[in-house]
Parts: C-alpha cells; sequence; structure tokens
C-alpha cells in the first residue's frame, strides 16, 4: 500500500511539473502536433463482498452454490454487500493530436490507472474487463501490485488510438474509437457500440472500440455511415450501416447490422415541439445464439425483442435556468429479477454443461443479444433536473422509477467549475424498493470526483 501511495504522489509531480495548458510542439503549414491531459482523482465509499470470505461460503455450501437448480437459494448471497468499501483511482491522461495535411490526422490518448482501497474484484457476474480487438491495454506488476491485487491495481492502456481521412465528401477513422449512436439522452438501445448507462459516475467515459468507420457525406444534412468492428473473435464482430438526415424540421436516423450474430434494426427522430424537444428510439433484434438461462430445461434462442426510448426535455426560464428531462425506457431484453438468496443477481449467471447436471457460470455477451442496454425491468421513466445555482455550481438530480419492481434510483450531484483548470464534483447514489426488484438490492454510495486539466 505505501508503493501505490508513492506512485501516486509521483504521478501528480509528473503533472505538476508541466504546463497548465495543452500545448503545440510543433507546427509546419498545416501539420501540427498538439499535447494536453488531465490527472482524475476519484473516490468512492460504499458497500461491497468479501470476496475471500464469499469464495470460503461457496466451498462449504457444496452443490447448492454451483448446481444451477439449486443456485438461487445459495447461501453465499448473503454476504453480497455486507462489507464497508472505499476505492480510489488515480487516472493520468496525456492526449497527442496530430495534422498531417491534406485531411489526414490522428489522435492518441495514453491512460495510467492507479486503483487503490478495498477492491471488489471478485467480478460476481462482472464477466471481467472488455475483451477488444486490438488488445491495448494491461496490468502492471512491478511493486508487489500483482501480490495485494485486492488492495490496489495499476494498470494502462490507449483510451483512443485512431486514424482519420477527411475528405470533401468522405471520411474514414480506423482504430480506438467512440462511436455514439442514437438520440436518447440516460438510454441508446441504438448505440451497439458504446452505451454509457445512466448510473454511471463518469458518464463522460467509454471504452471505445477498436473498428473501421466510413462515412459519407450525401448532402449538407444527409449522410450514410458504415462501421465494421472485428472484435477478439470472427463470431463476435460487429457491422452496421446508418442513414442521417433531415426531414423538414425532423432529424432521422436508420440503421441495420449484426451485432456478435444478432441482426438488429433501428430508427430515431428528433424534434422539437414549440420551446421543447422530443425524442424516440426504437430497435428490433434478432438473436441468433443459443443461451441456458438458469431455470431453463435446456439452451435455446433468446426470443425476438423491441427496445424503445421516448423523452422530452424543456428549459424552464426559472432563477438561472433549470433543464427538465423525462425519458422511458421499454426493454423487451429485460433480465427480470433472482428469486431466493440470490436476488437480482441470478440473472447475471447462467447454466452450463456439468458432470453433476447444469452448472452455473458468469452470463455470457449472447444473453444481451448485442445490446449495450441491459435493465432488470421491461419499463423504466427517469427523471432529470440541473441548475446553475450559482455563476461556478452546477446542481442535478437523476431519479429512475423501476416500474416492475418497483424500486427507484436517486442520484443527486454538485459541480464546481470556477477553476479554468479544475472540475469537482460530488455526488451520491441511493437506493429504495421491494427485494429483488431492479434498484432494491443496490448498495448506497457517495463519490467525490476532482479533475485537473494540462
Amino acid at each position: 500500500m505505501r508503493n501505490a501511495f508513492r506512485l501516486a504522489a509521483l504521478l501528480g509531480i509528473l503533472t505538476a511539473i508541466t504546463p497548465a495548458s495543452g500545448v503545440e510542439l510543433w507546427r509546419s503549414g498545416q501539420r501540427s502536433v498538439s499535447w494536453s491531459g488531465s490527472i482524475r482523482e476519484l473516490l468512492t465509499v460504499s458497500n461491497g463482498t468479501d470476496g475471500t470470505k464469499f469464495r470460503e461460503a461457496v466451498a462449504l455450501a457444496g452443490p447448492s452454490c454451483v448446481l444451477a437448480e439449486l443456485f438461487a437459494d445459495c447461501p453465499a448471497f448473503e454476504l453480497v454487500g455486507d462489507r464497508d468499501v472505499w476505492q480510489g483511482l488515480t487516472r493520468l491522461r496525456q492526449r497527442l493530436d496530430i495534422e498531417a495535411g491534406g485531411g489526414w490526422s490522428g489522435t492518441f490518448v495514453y491512460d495510467h490507472e492507479l486503483r487503490v482501497g478495498i477492491l471488489d474484484r471478485f467480478g460476481l457476474g462482472s464477466g471481467g474487463p472488455p475483451d477488444t480487438f486490438l488488445g491495448l491495454e494491461d496490468e502492471i506488476h512491478a511493486f508487489g501490485f500483482k501480490e495485494d491485487a485486492s488492495h490496489r491495481q495499476w494498470r494502462h492502456l490507449m483510451y483512443r488510438a485512431f486514424v482519420r481521412y477527411e475528405g470533401e465528401h468522405l471520411e474514414v477513422t480506423a482504430g480506438r474509437q467512440r462511436i455514439p449512436w442514437g438520440v436518447g439522452r440516460l438510454w441508446n438501445p441504438i448505440d451497439r457500440f458504446n452505451a454509457i448507462g445512466p448510473l454511471a459516475i463518469e458518464a463522460d467515459q467509454s471504452v471505445g472500440i477498436d473498428a473501421l468507420k466510413a462515412r459519407w457525406l450525401l448532402s449538407d444534412f444527409d449522410s450514410l455511415q458504415l462501421v465494421y468492428a472485428p472484435g477478439s473473435r470472427s463470431d463476435d464482430a460487429r457491422y452496421a450501416l446508418r442513414f442521417e438526415g433531415v426531414l423538414r424540421d425532423t432529424d432521422v436516423g436508420l440503421m441495420a447490422g449484426v451485432f456478435e450474430q444478432a441482426r438488429t434494426f433501428g430508427g430515431d427522430l428528433a424534434g422539437n415541439l414549440g420551446d421543447a424537444a422530443w425524442r424516440v428510439e426504437a430497435v428490433y433484434t434478432d438473436p441468433e445464439r443459443d443461451v441456458w438461462e438458469i431455470g431453463w430445461a435446456a439452451p435455446r434462442e433468446l426470443d425476438r425483442f423491441w427496445q424503445v426510448v421516448v423523452s422530452l426535455d424543456y428549459n424552464f426560464d426559472v432563477g438561472n435556468g433549470v433543464y427538465f428531462l423525462v425519458e422511458h425506457l421499454y426493454d423487451g431484453n429485460a433480465l427480470g429479477f433472482g428469486e431466493g438468496e440470490a436476488g437480482t443477481m441470478l440473472p447475471l449467471f447462467e447454466a452450463t454443461p456439468g458432470a453433476l447436471g447444469p452448472m452455473v457460470r458468469p452470463v455470457s455477451a449472447s444473453r444481451f443479444g448485442g445490446s449495450g442496454v441491459v435493465s432488470y425491468a421491461r419499463h423504466t421513466t427517469g427523471l432529470q433536473l440541473s441548475s446553475d445555482l450559482t455563476s461556478v455550481v452546477n446542481g442535478s438530480l437523476l431519479v429512475l422509477y423501476d416500474w416492475n419492481g418497483p424500486s427507484v434510483a436517486l442520484f443527486p450531484a454538485l459541480s464546481f467549475t470556477g477553476l479554468n483548470t479544475v472540475e469537482i464534483t460530488l455526488g451520491a447514489q441511493l437506493f429504495a424498493g421491494s427485494a429483488r426488484s431492479q434498484y432494491g438490492d443496490a448498495q448506497a454510495l457517495a463519490y467525490l470526483l476532482v479533475e485537473y486539466f494540462f
């Protein structure tokens, strides 16, 4: 632990001795190289699970924690969330932007992440880190990090690494990039590449995807995109086509593609209703892969499903202004709710063949049909309010209501942006509801986020 804090201090010193803003390292005509960066500190306090005690409880319980038919009543789940935990994240980010002339450019963002505290690493149903095609990430095991992985972790990765060509009617991007599709504010079922959930603390962070994207400009308002993301296995490849245009006063988007062997079709609309803005997003998915949910007699294909988002937002002229958003999600691929001790975590596991009968394992990506929007409830409504309380302080409140539980999530936050190079956010997530509902079993947390830009 002492070495972890030494490393955090070293990262801070390296940042402090650099300029307090991005700098242009070189320029010759239209060609240039610019460098910038940031250091982010994120502290979270919540309840977690002691991985050692959990594994010991699983071993003592015997078949009830490994056989699919008994898994819902595994006594080890009584230990979930019974431990106070805190985690600290230090992220040093450096960005290099290259303009090569002739429409060519490149962006490379390199991160070092140091995590310390009581790390809930046994990954209950989490499936581990994302599986990427380029594999530009790894853990660093210097200073004894490998031996004390439950209290500290150090890794480095290429957060973004892409080359882009921009011509008069054609734009091509290759590498690790962000491909944001859809018009929803809280949920984006059309975004099958980089969907970010509404309760993400770092909502500005996306792992990105390793892909080749081509965009043809058909007119000033219409364009066609073609994306191919190979995946680490050929069966996990994603490829899709998207049209974006304007019909009268309405923005229109249409997409079709295959995501992890699931055929997908969707569309989105966005326009104005008086002084308000409205949006609709709808996606139809036809999964191809077999999955074996706990409780099923045998594996089979998931049913075809729809995911639909409808939203409306408005800015009220009250005080410094109040932003109001209401958005509803229908998820035809909802995981549903567990039974017995497993609670809401039961759907995060699935059955697999075993010598004694169907055994359990963490759920595979096939369960989601290529969708990045994951929910337990078929119907969830989100309400969001935000306002500039002063010239430098913004307050926001997000409320998510699960109609099937029922249950509710509250996400208040205060952000301070009074300094040119520093942003500070203080927030919390609170949950209430019946047992085995979407939010009723979730653990409350509080967090502090500080980011310094250089």
